[in-house]
């Protein structure tokens, strides 16, 4: 007694001699392991179709995480940059304040532990560019009017005294009284 199993896209199987009990459900065959090597080989395509699909979604939220760090980097030194222009700008300004308000009895002056330079409390001039805690600061002072004279000092700083610098961040303030 034979029984002939035909599966699609596979070779023709003859079994015979291996039937019990056989059912409507119920068929016993001897040779399994050709059967489950045809299943495999069907199933090896799946596989790599998902394999593909997530690393290729891993690849893109990756992708994705590293843009948003590069620029958070970015900003993060764009901003310690700035704050290095304004510390500047802000310590050329109390400079010129202390000496225009307590001018030296010996006419020159220093800021910052540098080198002095000569201060006039009619026409104050800084040295241009000052060097400052990692940055550089530009003060202009002037004095305009007779009574009441009015003195406007602007301070201007800088991350880098390098003015070819593309990173290079200007901060400004002003003071007038």
């Amino acid at each position: 007694m034979g029984i002939t199993i035909k599966m699609k896209n596979t070779k023709t199987i003859y079994v015979q001699d291996c039937v019990q009990n056989v059912g409507p459900a119920d068929v016993y065959v001897q040779d399994t392991n050709l059967l489950i090597r045809n299943l495999r080989i069907r199933k090896r395509g799946a596989v790599l179709l998902i394999a593909i699909l997530v690393s290729g979604v891993a690849l893109a939220v990756g992708i994705g995480v590293y843009k948003r760090i590069y620029k958070e980097l970015l900003f993060a030194s764009f901003w310690k940059q700035t704050q290095v222009a304004f510390a500047a700008a802000d310590s050329g300004l109390e400079c010129a304040l202390y000496w225009d308000l307590h001018p030296p009895v010996s006419g020159n002056a220093s800021c910052f532990g540098g080198a002095s330079f000569a201060w006039s409390t009619s026409t104050p001039v800084l040295p241009q560019p000052m060097v400052v805690s990692g940055g550089c600061v530009n003060v202009i002072v002037t004095k305009t009017g007779t009574a009441p004279i009015v003195t406007t000092i602007e301070s201007r700083g800088y991350n880098t005294c390098d003015t070819a610098n593309s990173r290079r961040v200007e901060r400004g303030l002003g003071a007038s009284y």
